[in-house]
């Protein structure tokens, strides 16, 4: 389907809300840590408010360098759960949202933002707890124009991303599963939890340096 020059495929199949509450109790740096591959956006790409944890589903969008027509008819096209995933091409120029997006966003229960790219009203936003993550701020709109594509397979902070791909998003950046390997990293990283509680718990016993650390 196209509406004016962007094209829009079906919004993908959600995620297990259980996964997403799963995720929430572990972090980014676990779910990187379980796995034998890089599966984190470029640093830069962080959140608006320091505390933001977002988990979704990713709905992918890809736009013009400075155009954000696409991830208008994005918002609208997705239902809560969906993370709007948009590779803005980390253009530094033109912001690709500002605070009406992520209010209309919000208000339809997305999960939230991730840009490769920059946002505005960076005030507003930093004290939002919409999960919000970006490149930066600059002062400078967006045109709205056209052409974009929303659900296709994209690039965004270096990783390639398909549509329906679980993102997690903390203080730490942002990291992106295919969904048939989403259950076995989260058992891994809920096993790395216990691991570091009862670490944690030693330390503050006395118990300071790990075993598993040989004297030399």
């Amino acid at each position: 389907m196209s509406t004016t020059n962007i094209v829009l495929h079906q919004a993908p199949e959600l995620l297990p809300k259980e996964w997403v509450e799963r995720a929430k109790k572990v972090s980014t740096t676990l779910l990187s840590d379980v796995m034998d591959r890089p599966i984190e956006m470029e640093h830069p790409i962080k959140p608006c408010h320091i505390d933001s944890v977002l988990v979704g589903t990713a709905v992918t969008i890809d736009v013009e360098s400075g155009d954000n027509l696409a991830v208008h008819h994005a918002i609208y096209h997705s239902q809560p759960g969906h993370v709007l995933v948009v590779n803005a091409n980390g253009y530094e120029k033109r912001a690709v949202i500002g605070e009406l997006m992520a209010a209309a966003a919000e208000a339809l229960h997305l999960n939230g933002f991730v840009i490769d790219g920059f946002i505005r009203d960076l005030s507003t936003l930093s004290k939002s707890t919409f999960p919000v993550f970006s490149r930066g701020a600059v002062p400078g709109g967006p045109k709205k124009n056209g052409p974009g594509r929303v659900n296709d397979p994209i690039q965004c902070g270096g990783l390639a991303i398909q549509p329906g791909d679980f993102i997690m998003g903390d203080a730490d950046g942002v990291i992106v599963l295919p969904r048939e390997e989403v259950e076995g990293a989260l058992q891994r990283a809920e096993e790395k939890a216990h691991y570091e509680a009862e670490r944690l718990k030693k330390i503050a016993e006395g118990q300071i340096k790990p075993a598993w650390l040989k004297t030399v």
